[in-house]
């Protein structure tokens, strides 16, 4: 059965993130003081708007949600990228990969962006392969980033690895 990519909405990135693998789990509590997984989808969501969020279908489920964020109004040109899954993400990463390398670049082009920054839970080496795959670059660590003192680590797309 074929992945399908679909734009995002509120019910599926929060059936994903009900059903949230544990390292994607630890990552996001780690990132932010959330209520539950119901609040970082609609964080997700709110951030990226249905134009810069996506699922990935497989099983007839939603079972990864993925998109970038404005990251600041005074900063236009950088943005924030984002992904989370089921225990079935690995089965949607090559073809929510294959999508972000054929729509992201032109379009953050268009709109002026110029960086996209991900920040990750050290130690979350799917998460690494995976933005090692597409490329992104990994900048620096992050000592004590995390809401416990946790260490993060910095990726990067830049607007020269897109032309």
């Amino acid at each position: 059965m074929p992945v399908e990519i679909r734009p995002g909405n509120p019910r599926d990135l929060c059936f994903v993130a009900a059903n949230l693998r544990d390292e994607d789990r630890r990552e996001i509590f780690a990132s932010a003081r959330l209520a539950n997984a119901t609040e970082a989808a609609m964080v997700s969501w709110y951030s990226s708007g249905a134009d810069w969020s996506w699922t990935a279908w497989a099983k007839g489920q939603p079972q990864a949600a993925f998109g970038i964020s404005v990251v600041s109004p005074f900063q236009p040109h950088m943005r924030s990228a984002w992904a989370w899954g089921t225990r079935h993400f690995i089965r949607c990463a090559p073809a929510i990969t294959r999508f972000c390398k054929q729509e992201w670049p032109r379009r953050l082009i268009d709109e002026g962006v110029t960086r996209v920054e991900i920040r990750s839970l050290k130690g979350h080496d799917l998460a690494h392969r995976w933005l090692a795959a597409l490329p992104a670059r990994k900048e620096a660590e992050m000592p004590n980033y995390g809401v416990n003192g946790e260490t993060f680590e910095l990726w990067a797309f830049r607007k020269e690895d897109w032309q």
